[in-house]
């Protein structure tokens, strides 16, 4: 993927120590580094330069929009082959896919049940006319609330 910084790279010299100039390369390289989930120290390492130069680099429009770019690419490519895998019939992809892509979790059944106990336990305790008010869209704990 990412071919080897040579060592001598472009510099600015204003009398002190030379700055390292972003090139063309540098932002493919930092959107294909991104592609891959890198972190910024990471990818500042594999571009070999500091950690600094790579924070200020950062703050330039073009680096940003290759890091969200990278992102999205890797996220595409990751996505598509979790839902090529649930589509084929993988189990354990499509309860991948249902948990993060779907938002559901295993943890729904478990407050519906027991909301629907709940109310269960509000409907024993209620006259015939409070579960006709319930029936036309009241909720069962408004309705014992109003009576009590």
């Amino acid at each position: 993927m990412a071919e080897s910084i040579s060592k001598t790279r472009e510099t600015e010299s204003s009398g002190g120590r030379p700055k390292i100039k972003l090139t063309a390369r540098d932002i493919n390289q930092i959107e294909q580094f991104s592609a891959i989930g890198l972190t910024q120290k990471e990818i500042a390492s594999m571009l070999e330069i500091s950690n600094r130069t790579y924070q200020k680099w950062v703050q330039d429009p073009e680096v940003i929009a290759s890091i969200s770019r990278g992102r999205a690419k890797g996220l595409t490519a990751v996505g598509k082959a979790l839902h090529d895998k649930a589509i084929g019939g993988d189990t354990q992809a499509i309860m991948w896919y249902e948990k993060t892509r779907g938002k559901r979790t295993d943890k729904i059944e478990v407050v519906q049940q027991d909301q629907a106990q709940a109310i269960t336990r509000l409907i024993g305790v209620m006259t015939p006319d409070q579960l006709q008010r319930v029936a036309n869209g009241e909720s069962p704990s408004e309705v014992l609330g109003s009576d009590s």
